[in-house]
């Protein structure tokens, strides 16, 4: 007998004994939140979770809601909510956890086409025992290196409907440029550019509902261009070389989020609106936009099955080098990591994941994925460089760049993978990709392991 079908029978039996039960099943009224078990997680952390308190009535249909929303939070390997008779229609909720080792040190690794590399990073999931999460990792590889730090507080001042998060980063880019087209086998190089920054952003979001979210980002970050590599085929600037400039923005988002990470099953659906903004106003060098509209999707299937799907629609105005639109690698398996450049982006992933065998606390999943994506210019100008508010060159493009969709580059990448979850611990995911990039018939491998700070 399954556990649902166990809650449900002690439920009605509650329910019987109150001499209340009916047809849906009856609200009874909580005199008391009684928690049981966790180690470290605060009693009142579990609590406000569980967004029930005393006084509340909770039905059948709710003790099913509670511990889903326990078990999303990633703290806990196990949950078990029940209820126990205290007087007729009024009973005591019952909330026993078990809490995930909330620490965790641990190498990263990257591994793609044109992206290799590793670190080590530290990541506290349960910091004094409230949920909030600190992480901070270093990493050096052949195109992104560096430094970084974040705290993110899930359940500010209590609540779970408020969310704050506060990051830092020092990094070291190596941003190529490729010849046009999806189906080179070999990817040619023609200019390659190092970019230095240093950024901090913090963002607060309230969900509403438990659905409706929305948030606002603000990010200040310094960049730095060097020198092109002269050893390439276009040697011209890419971006302004000289003092480092101050890109500074400011995002606004707002969607529908009942997603829910369930151990290694997402659920729900997330569809999200957003508007980036950066000029003078915001304290900025630079001046552009940034519109997008994101779609994701996890459906449950076959008890541990999962059908993820993930859809996304991105413009932006007059953006500079260091903020344009990239596909490629992890985002676009089949193809080299940031292969595609662009102010115009459409992509849709549709992932399966399903569980192979478990040893223990420790499950493989394998998964199959389709990757498709559209880039293009929707207008360059005529003389091929993009000025800042200054009259500094912030985008040098290609002479052979096109607009349009005849400039357009459409590529899809499928294949297949493996995933470990650890179910005890608050560990990185681990995964391995072999994917096939349709366009240019070649075969690619990934390998990410580590923690995604952000």
């Amino acid at each position: 007998m399954s556990r649902r079908v166990v809650k449900w029978c002690a439920a009605l039996g509650i329910a019987l004994l109150s001499g209340q039960a009916d047809a849906q099943g009856p609200g009874q009224v909580v005199d008391e939140v009684v928690v049981r078990g966790p180690e470290k997680t605060l009693p009142e952390t579990v609590r406000s979770f569980s967004r029930i308190d005393t006084g509340d009535e909770i039905t059948f249909e709710e003790l099913d809601k509670v511990e889903r929303r326990l078990v999303a939070t990633g703290l806990f390997q196990e949950v078990k909510v029940s209820l126990e008779p205290t007087a007729p229609n009024r009973v005591r909720l019952i909330l026993e956890v078990e809490d995930k080792a909330s620490w965790v040190v641990a190498p990263t690794f990257a591994l793609s086409s044109d992206n290799i590399g590793g670190g080590l990073l530290y990541a506290e999931n349960n910091l004094w025992g409230r949920a909030k999460k600190f992480a901070t990792a270093a990493q050096v590889s052949t195109a992104e290196s560096g430094i970084f730090a974040g705290y993110l507080d899930p359940n500010l001042f209590g609540l779970p409907q408020l969310r704050f998060s506060l990051e830092g980063q020092l990094r070291s880019d190596r941003m190529d440029e490729y010849q046009p087209g999806a189906g080179q086998e070999d990817p040619v190089v023609v200019r390659r550019t190092r970019l230095n920054s240093a950024s901090i952003s913090s963002e607060l979001g309230v969900m509403l509902f438990e659905r409706v979210r929305a948030a606002v980002k603000y990010r200040l970050m310094s960049i730095d261009a060097k020198s092109p590599d002269p050893e390439k085929e276009v040697t011209t600037p890419a971006f302004s070389i000289g003092p480092s400039q101050r890109d500074t923005s400011l995002r606004l988002m707002v969607g529908i989020d009942t997603r829910q990470n369930l151990h290694a099953v997402m659920e729900g659906l997330n569809l999200e609106a957003s508007y980036e903004v950066s000029n003078p106003g915001v304290w900025s060098d630079f001046r552009y936009r940034r519109f997008g509209l994101l779609y994701r999707h996890g459906l449950r299937l076959f008890e541990e099955h999962n059908l993820v799907l993930r859809g996304e629609a991105a413009a932006g105005v007059d953006l500079p080098f260091h903020q344009e639109l990239v596909m490629g690698g992890n985002g676009l398996r089949g193809f080299v990591h940031r292969q595609f450049r662009g102010d115009t982006r459409l992509s849709f992933t549709a992932e399966y994941h399903f569980p192979l065998f478990t040893i223990r606390s420790l499950s493989f999943r394998g998964v199959g994925f389709s990757d498709t994506g559209l880039m293009a210019w929707r207008e360059l100008p005529s003389d091929g460089e993009l000025r800042d508010v200054n009259g500094r060159v912030v985008r040098g493009y290609l002479p052979d760049s096109q607009s349009g969709l005849k400039g357009a580059t459409l590529a899809q990448g499928l294949g297949a993978g493996l995933r470990l979850y650890l179910r005890n611990l608050v560990l990185p995911l681990v995964g391995v990709d072999a994917a096939y990039g349709v366009n240019s018939g070649e075969f690619r491998f990934y390998l990410v392991a580590g923690v995604s700070p952000t």
